[in-house]
């Protein structure tokens, strides 16, 4: 009853940080889900309720959408995306849940101090190199928001544009990386009803995120968003 309890509410909290940033539910769960489950059953999991909440989600923000960004990344990603599920299976258990915890601190920082890349996400080679690590590491534990995220930030697009096309590009890359998943046998029952069961949880705290993002929430939301990816990450990384 503890672990279902640590369960609901990571994802939650997951769910309110997507739904008002647009990025952020995988990066909040994996460190938690990794220090209590294995990292296949956690990426199962974190998959499939991303999966449901992204589908849910994209009626809402699919107009405010920028597809010039959004297709070419999510190709990237897709091709991609297989390469991190052999890596999940071939790397050791512990490095991948310091991988995870490390990605996600690095990816707080960067937000943090507003880094920027040296190309724009919406070059040719920009659009290939985010999304193709991207890819690479939502077969890893389900994080590969960072270096897209970063990469749309950099554009100063309107929050609700961001939100909505960082949305849409998650909602694909996930479901297909679930699908992978599912056809190499790796999302066993047990993972599967306890995605299910989560997913509720997800989206009730996702719309509750998308209905918080107003003009004069955005700068106090940015900072918890970001100290709340600092925590899990913190924790993740604590010795066991």
């Amino acid at each position: 009853m503890e672990i279902w309890l640590i369960f609901a509410i990571t994802t939650c909290i997951a769910g309110v940080v997507l739904g008002f940033t647009g990025f952020g539910g995988a990066l909040v769960m994996a460190p938690v889900f990794l220090t209590i489950i294995d990292p296949v059953t956690a990426t199962a999991i974190i998959l499939i309720v991303n999966a449901v909440a992204g589908v849910a989600n994209l009626r809402a923000v699919g107009a405010e959408t920028d597809w010039t960004i959004a297709r070419p990344l999510r190709i990237a990603a897709c091709i991609a995306s297989p390469i991190g599920l052999w890596l999940l299976n071939a790397v050791d258990v512990d490095a991948v849940r310091q991988l995870v915890a490390g990605a996600v601190f690095v990816a707080s920082t960067g937000l943090a101090l507003r880094w920027r890349f040296p190309f724009s996400i919406r070059s040719r080679l920009g659009n290939a190199v985010l999304g193709f690590s991207s890819g690479s590491l939502f077969g890893i534990g389900g994080v590969g928001g960072p270096p897209v995220i970063i990469g749309m930030l950099a554009e100063n697009l309107p929050a609700l544009v961001t939100r909505a096309t960082l949305l849409t590009y998650f909602a694909v890359v996930q479901t297909f990386t679930l699908l992978l998943m599912v056809l190499q046998g790796a999302v066993l029952w047990r993972s599967a009803l306890l995605g299910l069961a989560l997913a509720p949880v997800y989206v009730l705290g996702n719309r509750l995120g998308l209905r918080l993002l107003t003009p004069e929430r955005a700068g106090i939301f940015r900072k918890v968003s970001i100290g709340t990816l600092f925590a899990v990450a913190g924790y993740a990384l604590l010795p066991r």
